[in-house]
């Protein structure tokens, strides 16, 4: 069959009108199932390929999805990624993918781009909750937008995960080790997962009745070179930590290049547990005990949030999703070493 096929010939093919071709193609329920797979498969016998320009511009929609992630070589963000990705390919929706490199600027600039494209909806992490010129472009655009892993805007759909829960549970299984002096990295208290984090570390010490020692709560950015040089000042310093709670996804890699550079062995010298489970955590050696939380669940909630309110009402109020998280225990992980 030539590819010229027009929505004419699928109509005439399908035995029905033209504007019910048009209801089928756009993903109208006032079709029946079965006109609608009569539709259907006169669409894929012609090869008809609609003109999705055409389309855009009667409809005042791109079927495309923007994603703004702050660096997607990081590991785990591939993953929601891809997740999302299948879920918007089987709606007929196309990702968009843009890095922030976690910068303000950036940010603001690519909602600006992402608005004058005309996507559809946002999905984002952005580099500061507390920034209020940040919050309120969010708040301005006239699309929906799911946040992954923030809490501001309070007015915006999010996918979060219960890093709260994942670091007291780390932190409980050190203590119940024998560690007093775990040291906890991670990032800027201005976002929601280092926030949780500190949080979930102070609970387990509260609970335990042991208090926590000053200075070991190292707080900047979630990255693998924040990981390396915080590490590096903790196993240089007079008092250094017998554990070290890595949290970030991808600070883990540092966290074991400044051990390494130590000449100090785990979890024979220092403990060490990642604060998101990667490939890195499993397959290094030791394997490292891990907090770990679906991926995949959290770019398919995302999506899922999306599409409720691309397809409903827009003025509901926000939708909050929170992901479970595990201690996944493995081989880096010990009583601390008697002096």
């Amino acid at each position: 069959m030539s590819d010229n096929s027009t929505i004419r010939d699928v109509a005439k093919a399908a035995r029905v009108a033209i504007g019910t071709v048009s209801r089928v193609l756009n993903g109208h329920k006032s079709v029946s199932e079965d006109v609608r797979q009569r539709v259907l498969k006169a669409v894929e016998k012609l090869k008809y390929q609609p003109d999705r320009v055409a389309q855009s511009m009667r409809l005042g929609v791109t079927r495309t999805i923007a994603c703004a992630t702050r660096d997607i070589s990081i590991p785990g963000y591939g993953s929601i990624v891809n997740a999302a990705e299948d879920v918007l390919r089987s709606a007929g929706y196309t990702l968009l993918l843009a890095i922030t490199d976690e910068r303000k600027e950036r940010e603001i600039d690519l909602l600006r781009i992402l608005t004058q494209r005309r996507v559809d909806a946002i999905i984002m992490t952005t580099s500061d909750e507390e920034d209020k010129e940040l919050c309120q472009h969010i708040r301005q655009l006239n699309i929906p937008v799911v946040l992954l892993d923030r809490e501001m805007p309070k007015e915006i759909d999010a996918v979060m995960i219960d890093h709260r829960r994942g670091t007291r549970a780390a932190t409980e299984y050190l203590l119940g080790l024998g560690h007093s002096e775990i040291a906890l990295l991670t990032g800027r208290p201005s976002m929601r997962p280092a926030r949780e984090r500190i949080a979930g570390f102070n609970e387990a010490y509260a609970d335990a009745g042991v208090q926590a020692r000053q200075g070991f709560v190292r707080t900047g950015a979630f990255s693998a070179e924040f990981g390396f040089r915080e590490t590096s000042a903790l196993l240089a310093s007079a008092t250094r930590p017998t554990a070290i709670i890595a949290g970030g996804m991808g600070m883990l890699a540092g966290v074991l290049q400044a051990v390494r550079a130590h000449n100090l062995s785990i979890p024979g010298d220092i403990s060490v547990i990642a604060g998101a489970d990667t490939d890195l955590a499993a397959l290094a050696t030791p394997p490292i005990t891990a907090v770990r939380w679906s991926v995949t669940d959290e770019g398919r909630m995302a999506v899922q949030l999306l599409l409720n309110r691309l397809g409903g009402n827009r003025n509901a109020p926000a939708q909050r999703i929170m992901l479970s998280t595990e201690l996944i225990t493995r081989a880096s992980c010990a009583p601390p070493k008697m002096p």
